[in-house]
């Protein structure tokens, strides 16, 4: 009898403790879906002034709230300059930023520890690329990237893609140095792209470099700052991306190859697997003009509607690989930011 007891008892014990283990199991996985964070901070770099920039981001924020379990708030942080954007995302401040390229690869090489949630691209199909324009007055007598010695030259930021570590490879196949002690040009870093646009047509900078959705955009008509108003044109002596030509503040001279367009990066530091997972799935599957249309986060049709993805159709699935060409292009002009 004693051990018949002692039996029923051992059996009531562990059949106690697979229970007990059974809750502990569930309760633990409770708490890993409850640590999805309700809210999370996105960064990015001003292009424009502060109101305009963050609704570049509208869209793009609302899907991401309504789809992703739990995420009730996104904070929008506007970083003075990429490094500033860095900075923030290596001390935990920030959780996801919208990158250049460049400034993409040295976040990852100075301690980020980053995942490419989405690329931007103009339409599903589209070559997921852009370009950095050189740019004078109309009346400039500087013609072509050769013709930049002696000159005052304004960039956009050292940490720039397309303001200036691509420029700077073409200014160095020109024979020209293109860094911050250059004595063959005068390097002005503007801190954004408008900026270094309207320092040529102030005639602060003899010419300058900026991405090219700044002059014209995707489907071939007015870019960020034609729409907006900021110069009234733009003549391309080396294509065909013309902007109200006869009014135009400034020509377009020079153009570098196609750049792996911008990502937006999540900060695989802060968040948790699962929730990356999720965030970059809805990225690369909802945050575009056709979903966001169907589903009335903005109206009009494909070519014209409210939408805002940066003036483009919205996001596609890259890894971190995608940004190899501009790991190399780091290689050849051994700039001292790609350290």
């Amino acid at each position: 009898m004693k051990g018949k007891f002692s039996f029923k008892k051992l059996l009531a014990l562990v059949t106690t403790l697979v229970m007990i283990t059974a809750i502990t199991s569930a309760c633990g996985s409770d708490d890993e879906s409850s640590a999805w964070p309700s809210k999370i901070t996105f960064g990015a770099v001003p292009a424009e002034d502060a109101g305009e920039l963050a609704t570049l981001y509208d869209t793009t924020m609302s899907i991401l709230t309504d789809e992703i379990e739990g995420l009730e708030e996104i904070d929008f942080f506007e970083a003075s300059e990429y490094a500033g954007l860095i900075e923030g995302l290596i001390a935990g401040r920030v959780d996801a930023a919208q990158f250049g390229g460049f400034s993409y690869v040295l976040a990852t090489q100075t301690g980020a520890k980053l995942d490419v949630a989405g690329v931007l691209v103009d339409g599903p199909d589209a070559i997921p690329g852009y370009r950095s324009y050189l740019v004078t007055q109309p009346g400039s007598d500087i013609n072509g990237i050769d013709d930049l010695r002696g000159k005052k030259v304004c960039f956009v930021d050292p940490g720039s893609t397309s303001g200036f570590l691509f420029p700077s490879e073409g200014l160095l196949s020109a024979g020209m140095d293109p860094s911050e002690t250059s004595t063959d040009i005068e390097p002005i870093f503007a801190g954004g792209h408008d900026v270094a646009v309207l320092s040529v047509v102030n005639g602060d900078c003899d010419a300058g470099f900026a991405a090219d959705v700044f002059f014209v955009n995707k489907s071939g008509g007015p870019g960020i700052l034609v729409k907006g108003g900021d110069i009234n044109g733009v003549i391309d002596d080396v294509g065909d991306d013309d902007q109200n030509p006869e009014n135009a503040d400034v020509r377009i001279i020079w153009k570098t190859e196609y750049i792996a367009s911008p990502p937006t990066a999540i900060n695989t530091a802060t968040l948790p697997a699962d929730f990356i997972a999720r965030f970059k799935e809805v990225m690369t599957t909802k945050a575009n003009v056709d979903y966001a249309l169907a589903n009335g986060y903005c109206t009009g049709t494909p070519e014209e509607n409210t939408c805002s993805f940066r003036d483009d159709w919205g996001y596609i699935a890259k890894s971190d690989s995608f940004y190899d060409g501009i790991r190399k292009v780091c290689e050849v002009t051994k700039a001292s930011k790609c350290d």
